[in-house]
């Protein structure tokens, strides 16, 4: 059974919150959002970094890494107020986002190793 993890994670202080879904797609996008702002007690302050990920972004526009953003994704954000950053694509932005892909490491290490086994998803 795949699994999808979200992660949402503050760069001021480090706090993160971890979900995982049956699927990586948009509404497990938003539901993961949502229930971070609930932990961690609202929306940040500020930007947060993405990815170019296809719940957000519908496409990347040439040498101007300018994004055309996905409708539902540009309704959910205004709703919330978020402001996006996003990473440069490929390898060159790979560094831009090290916080986060260290949280999702220390999360596969500490609750998926050795690989949790199950036949159903518990709602």
């Amino acid at each position: 059974m795949k699994c999808h993890l979200f992660c949402l994670r503050w760069s001021f202080s480090g706090k993160a919150v971890h979900r995982v879904f049956a699927s990586g797609g948009q509404e497990a996008f938003f539901e993961g959002h949502e229930h971070a702002f609930r932990v961690l007690g609202g929306v940040p302050f500020g930007k947060i970094r993405y990815d170019n990920l296809k719940a957000a972004v519908a496409s990347v526009l040439g040498f101007t890494w300018r994004r055309v953003e996905t409708d539902r994704w540009t309704a959910f954000r205004s709703h919330y107020g978020i402001e996006p950053f996003y990473c440069t694509p490929g390898i060159e932005g790979a560094h831009e986002k090290g916080g986060v892909e260290g949280q999702i490491g220390w999360f596969r290490r500490n609750h998926f190793v050795p690989s949790p086994r199950s036949t159903r998803w518990r709602h």
